[in-house]
């Protein structure tokens, strides 16, 4: 039955596809070109996606992630799932849509498939696939058995049960696809070469150096407030580097005002009043169950609880007091507890505290290691603090807390360790050798099989409904106000409000600025024109309202939307320019690298060592246009320069190249080179089949 129980498991785990092992090919045959999933070529409103042309229709997708709900509910035997999980769910769904979209395709094109033959071989052949080994392993014995496989699926093929018969089927279908996909990433791996003279060039530029003498001008000895631009000098700029500018994806820049909703003084009265006036009412209550259900942000437990379950603070009170005593008010992360003991019984097991300092045993001499406890506890029976000594000589990850293991239930450690402090009273200081070495130890507290049930009043020191109104009111003024970005600014500068920036909201992110749950202000975003002001979004204990400061889409370039990025990069082309006319006529007449670091006031600084693969150039920092100068150098002892670089401008002499030793086998290279390159192959091929297929992303509309 147990094997039937992990087929059942498994069929579920390979479809939902919650682990990285089962993360492709799980969804049988949802993009094919007459699936229902895909529709026809219709109005992009109703759809979430595109691939190659095929629409993804909402209600199928909602539909399809609600079938992944479901698999995953059965699988992890949960009835209800939470938010993060099913947004987990539908990205997962999303990303299994687009992968056999485009993949089923491809397989169809080059002809790729799975035979029964090869089925058959990874159920109970040769080449047993991994989870069929991990379903089918007894579980007692750990023992795979090929022949087990084959009665168990004759008995499903055999039995009357469809659903088990339809979990099998799911899974032969995952373990197919997961051929189909392993096949597509061998094909185009074996299409990966790397040549000797690529092998020979990663190993030069990894041992080759070069050693010598640099002058190094940085960009930052100019100010920037002296590099001044107008606007069309800043466009002309732009439209020269328009393909530096494109946007990588579909991004948006909101500016944003939030508007706290805290707690006032009033508020922490009220709560300060309630709690005062909860004490002599909470212990009057006949029914401790239905008043704490009433009265409470928490319902009554009725559990017994030893004394670890509950806060230190209260822990003394509740078990040493009578049935029915008060203890509290306690505050504490923000809200008040009252507890009222309910219930008191006893346990079979103990509950036992001690503390401990752990000395572990070198080069097996045990009676060292005694000698050293004992002295140690002697110190601690003349007065020493046991935690500090505890934090000086202990060797486990008790020591940071003064070696205190805190409550523990009998049995819960090993047993020489659990007789000892059964055997002994609070106060009592011990040696005891066990396993992990040689401990002393000393009991904080008695032992107890004493469980406490409490009610606990609880409240949350929180706003009141007149504070979030207060709140919410300023929001919505402040947004009925700005009816464009210039009242927008006006109106912060007005009641000085601090505006705050998202610079860079993706199409599905979930949170912006460090604010989480901020979905609707996403997706608002992503539907607003530019310069639009936004209805008063809730956040958690906020409210917000922005204003979309920037669009940006896909492989295009605006200059307001790169405006800043533009003015950074055309002052240091201008820096570089002002440099380069500096450095050129320091280097008039001189004939020494000395003489044109005296004229500039900078240092020659000797380089030794640098090489190709390592940009980053020793007292100057990364830069990649100057490594490549130098290893582009073919004459030794010339002053060369100026030279534009990343980083500033540069005047050097190439002292020497140190050639890379002779070896004789570069396979070490190519193998280097072959194994990054099939690296990148799954994810590399899937992002190239996007571009090629235009895949389109509409879920932020929906979502």
């Amino acid at each position: 039955m147990s094997i039937l129980e992990n087929i059942r498991k498994r069929s579920g785990l390979a479809i939902v596809v919650v682990g990285g092992a089962l993360a492709l090919f799980v969804i049988s045959d949802a993009l094919n070109s007459n699936s229902s999933l895909l529709g026809g070529r219709g109005s992009n409103s109703n759809n979430v996606g595109e691939v190659d042309g095929e629409q993804i229709g909402i209600k199928q997708f909602e539909a399809k992630i609600q079938e992944n709900i479901e698999l995953y509910k059965q699988r992890s035997q949960q009835t209800n799932i939470d938010q993060n999980t099913q947004d987990m769910l539908r990205e997962q769904t999303w990303n299994q849509l687009i992968q056999e979209g485009l993949m089923n395709k491809e397989y169809a094109e080059l002809g790729i498939t799975v035979t029964n033959e090869e089925l058959a071989d990874m159920f109970y052949g040769e080449n047993i696939h991994p989870q069929v080994k991990q379903s089918f392993t007894d579980p007692k014995t750990g023992v795979f058995d090929k022949g087990v496989v084959i009665r168990q699926l004759k008995q499903i093929n055999e039995g009357t049960d469809e659903k088990v018969k339809k979990q099998v089927i799911d899974f032969e279908d995952y373990l197919s696809k997961d051929g189909l996909s392993k096949k597509y990433n061998d094909l185009l791996k074996k299409g990966i070469y790397a040549t000797s003279l690529e092998a020979k060039e990663k190993y030069t530029d990894r041992t080759k150096t070069a050693d010598l003498e640099l002058v190094a001008v940085n960009y930052f000895t100019i100010a920037d407030s002296t590099i001044k631009a107008d606007e069309s000098e800043l466009k002309s700029y732009f439209n020269k580097n328009n393909d530096k500018y494109k946007a990588k994806e579909n991004s948006r820049k909101l500016e944003f005002v939030l508007f706290d909703v805290v707690p006032t003084s009033e508020d922490t009265a009220a709560i300060n009043k309630w709690v005062s006036d909860q004490v002599s009412q909470f212990a009057t209550a006949t029914n401790d169950t239905l008043y704490v259900d009433l009265n409470s942000d928490t319902k009554f437990d009725a559990t017994a609880k030893p004394r670890s379950a509950f806060p230190e603070d209260v822990q003394n009170r509740l078990f040493n007091d009578s049935l029915g005593s008060i203890v509290g008010p306690i505050y504490n992360n923000g809200k008040f507890s009252i507890y009222k003991i309910s219930g008191i019984k006893q346990d079979s097991l103990f509950q036992m505290r001690a503390s401990h300092i752990l000395f572990k045993t070198e080069n097996g001499d045990t009676l060292a290691t005694v000698k050293k406890a004992n002295e140690v506890m002697n110190e601690i029976k003349k007065g020493a603090s046991f935690a500090e000594k505890a934090a000086q000589y202990g060797t486990d990850g008790t020591s940071s807390r003064g070696g205190d293991l805190g409550w523990f239930p009998e049995g819960q450690m090993v047993p020489a360790f659990n007789d000892a402090i059964k055997n002994h009273n609070k106060g009592d200081m011990f040696i005891l050798k066990t396993q992990f070495g040689v401990h002393i130890v000393k009991v904080t507290e008695n032992k107890s099989k004493k469980l406490v049930c409490a009610g606990v009043l609880e409240r949350t020191i929180a706003p009141s409904e007149k504070t979030v109104g207060v709140a919410y009111n300023a929001a919505s003024q402040f947004a009925a106000a700005s009816q464009s970005v210039e009242d927008f600014d006006k109106m912060i500068s007005e009641k000085n409000y601090t505006k705050r920036t998202a610079d860079v909201i993706k199409e599905n992110d979930k949170a912006i600025a460090g604010l989480p749950d901020a979905r609707e202000v996403v997706r608002w975003a992503f539907n607003a024109k530019k310069d639009d002001v936004s209805e008063v979004f809730s956040i958690g204990d906020k409210y917000i309202v922005g204003v979309l400061a920037q669009i940006r889409e896909k492989d295009k370039s605006n200059f307001e939307d790169f405006k800043d990025r533009v003015e950074v990069d055309f002052r240091k082309d201008k820096k570089a320019e002002m440099l380069i006319e500096k450095v050129s006529t320091a280097m008039t007449g001189a004939s020494k690298l000395q003489d044109i670091g005296t004229k500039l006031q900078v240092p020659v600084t000797p380089i030794t060592a640098q090489n190709f693969e390592n940009n980053n150039i020793a007292y100057v920092g990364p830069d990649n246009l100057m490594v490549g100068t130098i290893f582009g150098t073919t004459s030794t002892g010339k002053i060369i320069g100026p030279i534009k670089g990343d980083n500033g401008v540069y005047v050097y002499s190439l002292t020497k190249f140190n050639p890379a030793p002779t070896i004789q086998d570069y396979s070490q290279y190519k193998n280097e080179i072959q194994m990054q390159l099939s690296q990148r192959i799954e994810s590399g091929s899937l992002d190239a089949l996007k571009d090629i297929k235009n895949v389109k992303d509409n879920r932020f509309m929906f979502y």
